[in-house]
C-alpha cells in the first residue's frame, strides 16, 4: 500500500497489544479458575472493538483514500465488523472446544490491521474480494487451531512443527530481501491459516 501514516503504525502496534493480553486473559483465567459469564461478555465486547471496530474503520479509512471507482466501496470495510459480531455471538454459544469453528475474530482483525504495511499494492477490488473470503472464513465451519488449549496434545506437536517453520521461512525471506518486519504481521495469519488448513487435512487420514 502505498498510503501509509503514523496513525496507522500506532493502530497496529495497539491491536498487537490487544491481541497479546487477549491471549494472556483467557490462559490466566483458566490458569486461576476465574472463569464467569460476565467475563465471557466482556471479552466479546473487547474482542469487537479490538479486533472488528478498529480494522473496519482503517479498512474503511484505506479504500477511502485510494479513490475506487465505486462511491461505495469503502463500506465493504464494515462487512469485517459485521460477520465479526455474528462470529462472536456464535462463539459464545458453542461449547468449549480445542479448536475454532471458523476464523477466529483476533487472527482476522490482525491481519487486515497488517494490510496497509505489506510491499506491493493492493487494489481495492482485490481489497473487497479478500473482505468477502474473511467474511466467509468467519461464520464458516472451518476448523482453526487454537493455542489457549490442548497445548501439550501429541498430535497438535505437527501443527506447531509446521507453523514454527513457515513463520521462520517467513522472517528469513523477510531478512534476506531486506524487507519491513511488517509485512509479517498479515503474512503470520495467512501462514496460520494455512498451516490449521494442512492440520486438519493430516488429521482427515
Amino acid at each position: 500500500m502505498s498510503f501509509i501514516n503514523s496513525a496507522y503504525h500506532s493502530a497496529l502496534v495497539l491491536v498487537l497489544i490487544g491481541a497479546v493480553l487477549d491471549f494472556l486473559d483467557g490462559y490466566l483465567a483458566k490458569l486461576l479458575n476465574a472463569k464467569s459469564k460476565i467475563g465471557v461478555q466482556l471479552d466479546s465486547m473487547s474482542d469487537l472493538i479490538t479486533f472488528s471496530l478498529t480494522p473496519s474503520i482503517l479498512i474503511y479509512d484505506l479504500l477511502q483514500n485510494q479513490s475506487p471507482n465505486f462511491e461505495y466501496t469503502p463500506f465493504f470495510a464494515f462487512f469485517i465488523l459485521i460477520f465479526s459480531m455474528i462470529r462472536l455471538a456464535r462463539f459464545n454459544t458453542l461449547p468449549t472446544k480445542s479448536y475454532f469453528l471458523g476464523l477466529p475474530t483476533p487472527a482476522n482483525g490482525v491481519f487486515f490491521m497488517g494490510l496497509p504495511f505489506v510491499s506491493f499494492s493492493i487494489d481495492s477490488t482485490v481489497l473487497v474480494i479478500t473482505i468477502i473470503i474473511s467474511s466467509f472464513l468467519l461464520v464458516s465451519n472451518i476448523k482453526f487451531e487454537s493455542f489457549k488449549k490442548d497445548f501439550t496434545k501429541t498430535n497438535k506437536v505437527y501443527f506447531y512443527i509446521l507453523l514454527f517453520v513457515l513463520i521462520l521461512s517467513a522472517i528469513l525471506c523477510l531478512f534476506i530481501y531486506q524487507i519491513d518486519i511488517f509485512n509479517l504481521v498479515s503474512l503470520a495469519v495467512l501462514i496460520y491459516i494455512f498451516s490449521s488448513l494442512l492440520f486438519n487435512f493430516y488429521k482427515s487420514f
